[in-house]
Parts: structure tokens; sequence; C-alpha cells
């Protein structure tokens, strides 16, 4: 497997190359098994970035552009193998490129795990690849092990992070689950992958090691259709590259606890809470952190364009003081964060207060749309920004906690069979922080998407 990537030929031709030999190889065992199905998914985006970039904001960023606008390519392509309904065999490929931005690969080199970890691009990778059992040993469990998503709930707490181009959280996992009427409990130990451009992940270590458990649970109607999701898990990273606030390098053992309770339509209303303590050790600080979300909506069934109304208050703690050896930053676990704190990914969960407002349509079937608008503080003045929290902090609380305001539209169109069109605006308002850690200019994004799915099969 070594250097393996360096025989794959570039651009995407290359995923055209391996379906069409995977076609030709296994068409004979398709016409006899009658078992097999294939898929391809294919997205492009164009994005258009003013006054902020990935990594910075402000008009004079330390790297990549102020004003940057590039394409995303993602191609996903595979297969299905069900022989018969105990057992599941998937494998899929997926091809990850971007093209014109201010950023390059190695602006992306992470020091904990000391290589490239893109969120752009990841070529000619394995992406869900695993096999499923279910009933092993006539036990009533399911079997799942091999490369494949963990995400739960909203998924928030744990999420695949769909929007970024390359896919954020993949895992290399095994995972149980004991399914039942109203509910299921999953068990799982894995690690998620490095997104390293070039390197087969195969020829790389892991990023992050967890062991953890998620349940749901459906309450009787009598508890008005509540339902419930414990969780709990670990994130661990043994390499010593977490300095701690003397400046001391160990490893990350965190471990996190927590709960989801959500009920949806009653008489109109869905109401959802979510809280999360984390604690652990962060090279020689001790974690001491936690987070929660909060949202209230109204479903207005009987208007033409059936409109939803919903607030929505999101928390993830601050470091109070950066000297005390308690780390005290929430680092939002494996959620996602391109649906939760903004659109235009300047904020994630982590030293953050998020008080939102949210209106969302359905003029048509095809049709969906959303419109939000944000207030952002730091929960501690004296931690930084989430979008660079070393380079934009101020440790003596001076330039207070308030971050800025954000507008963003989302408009989402589903035409023929398979193909879907999102188009999207945001525009950011800096507050008394922004204006003095970063810059008092106001940022823009726009982007246009394209995504065609197809599946065929005989079944």
């Amino acid at each position: 497997m070594k250097n393996l990537k360096k025989w794959v030929p570039k651009g995407l031709g290359c995923i055209a190359i391996w379906v069409i030999t995977f076609f030709l190889g296994i068409f004979p065992v398709l016409a006899e098994s009658q078992k097999l199905s294939f898929g391809l998914e294919t997205r492009f985006r164009f994005e258009s970035q003013n006054n902020f970039n990935l990594k910075y904001y402000g008009p004079q960023p330390p790297k990549g552009d102020a004003t940057d606008g590039f394409l995303l390519s993602r191609v996903r392509a595979g297969f299905d193998y069900r022989p018969n309904e105990t057992l599941h065999l998937t494998l899929w490929v997926q091809d990850a490129r971007i093209w014109g931005s201010g950023f390059h690969d190695r602006d992306f080199y992470s020091g904990l795990v000391n290589m490239e970890h893109n969120p752009n691009e990841d070529r000619c990778e394995l992406w869900e690849t695993y096999l499923e059992i279910k009933n092993p040993f006539t036990l009533p469990l399911v079997l799942k092990a091999g490369r494949q998503r963990l995400f739960y709930g909203d998924k928030r707490v744990f999420g695949p992070g769909a929007w970024g181009n390359s896919g954020k959280w993949i895992w290399d996992v095994v995972k149980l689950t004991y399914p039942f009427k109203k509910g299921f409990v999953d068990v799982f130990y894995g690690r998620t992958m490095v997104h390293e451009p070039i390197q087969f992940s195969f020829n790389h270590r892991h990023f992050y090691e967890s062991l953890g458990t998620y349940g749901h649970f459906t309450l009787p109607e009598n508890f008005l259709g509540l339902c419930i999701e414990p969780f709990s898990m670990t994130k661990r990273d043994t390499h010593r590259q977490y300095v701690d606030e003397g400046g001391k390098k160990g490893n990350l053992d965190a471990a996190y606890v927590g709960m989801r309770i959500f009920v949806k339509d009653l008489r109109g209303f869905d109401l959802d809470a979510t809280y999360i303590r984390e604690f652990g050790d962060f090279s020689s600080d001790t974690i001491r952190a936690y987070g929660y979300h909060l949202l209230a909506a109204y479903n207005v069934a009987s208007c033409p364009y059936h409109p939803r109304l919903s607030l929505e208050y999101s928390l993830g703690s601050g470091d109070h003081d950066p000297n005390d050896s308690r780390h005290e930053t929430f680092d939002g676990a494996f959620g996602a964060r391109d649906k939760m704190y903004g659109r235009m990914n300047l904020f994630r969960w982590q030293n953050i207060r998020d008080a939102q407002i949210n209106l969302e349509l359905r003029p048509k079937k095809w049709m969906y749309c959303k419109a939000e608008f944000h207030q952002f503080w730091l929960d501690d003045d004296k931690d930084g920004w989430s979008l660079n929290r070393k380079f934009y902090r101020d440790k003596t609380g001076n330039s207070g906690n308030e971050v800025g305001k954000e507008f963003d539209f989302i408009g989402r169109f589903d035409f023929l069979k398979g193909h879907q069109i999102q188009v999207g605006y945001g525009h950011f308002w800096p507050d008394e922080f922004a204006e003095k850690q970063a810059s008092s200019k106001q940022a823009d994004w726009v982007f246009f998407q394209w995504q065609y799915k197809f599946s065929w099969g005989i079944l």
C-alpha cells in the first residue's frame, strides 16, 4: 500500500477509472447474485468569501486571501452487497478537491498529527467501507465494523461534518447496536481518520481515539412522546502535542457525559435540549468544561408555505483564568458545526454564546428556504474566538465579549430525480471584540451548489 496514491492518476478521472474497472470486474457476479446495488454521488460548490477565510477574519490575514473565490468538487462511488438479510457489505471511494483557494495543502499542517489535515481535499480515498452483521450468533444485536460515519440526533454531539468537502468525521470503528421497539443502544470503539490529501489513509496514523455509547429511548404516549438520548464517550490523543497553561506538552485524555431530551409536534411545538459535560486532562491541566443547546419551535401547519419559527440558544464554556491550570474551554466533542453556529463557519461550539432566531418556509414540496439571525458573544472575555482561538484572544478581557451578528439565507431546490440545487448568502457585522482583535470591516459570503445522487441495482 506504500505510496499508493502516487500510482493513481490525478484529477477526477481517477474516480471514473475506478468505477469503470469495478463495473467490468463485478458485472458477471451482479447478474448471478441480484443482490448488488451501485451508487454515485457528485457535488460541486462555488463559494465566495469577502473579508474572511477559513482561519482568519479581516482584510489582511496571515495566510490565505481576504477575498477568495473557489470551487469544491466531491465524487463518491461504490456498491452495497446484501447476499441475505443477515449480511451487508459496502465499499465506497471518495475524491474531494478544491480549485482557486488562497490556501495550499501545507497551510493545513497539523502539529497534533505531524501531517496535513485538510478539510477540502482527500484524493482517491476509501469512504464508507464496512461489514454489517445482523443477529450474530443468534443474538439480538447488529455488529458493524469498518470505515463509517457516526452521527446521532441533531448531529450536535456526533455529526459527520457533511458540509466540509472531505467530510470532517470519518471513523474506523467497531459498533455494536442493540435495537428495540422504541429505540436503540450503541456501544462503539474507534478512531477518526486524518484527511491527508496525498497519502492513502492506511499509510498513516489516526487522529482521535474514542470508546463510547449512545442511546435513544422513546417514552410512552402518556409522557407526550418525549425522547431521551443519553451518551458518553472518551476523546484521546497520546502523541504529546497539547500545550497546557504552563507551556508543558502532554496528551489529551478527555471524557464526556450528557443527554439530549426532545419532543416533536406537541400541538405544533418542537422542544429540544442538550447538555454535556467534559472532564479529564489537557496535558497537565484539568479539564472542566460544558456546553448546552436549547430550541423551541412552532410549526404553522395551516399556512400554505408551512412556516416554522424557532428560537435557539447555544453555549460552549470558555476559560476564565489563563493561569489556573484548569482547561475550561469546551471543544464540541465530535459534532458538526456547519449548520449550528452560523453558516459562514466563523464559530464552533467553543467559548461561545449564540442567540438565534430562524424562519423556515416550504412553498413547494421541492423548495425549502431558511433565514437565520445570530448574535454572538464569547462565553468568557479572557478566552479566544473559536475561529482561531490562539490568534484572536485578549487574556486581559479588555476587548469585551461581543463578537458580532450574522444573517444567513439558504435555499434548497430538489428537481428532476436525484438533482438538488442549493444557494446561500451570509453577512457578518463585527462588534467590539472582533473590531479590536481582528477588523471592523463587515464580511460577506455567497455559495452555489449542485448535487446529484444516483443508485442502481437488481433486487
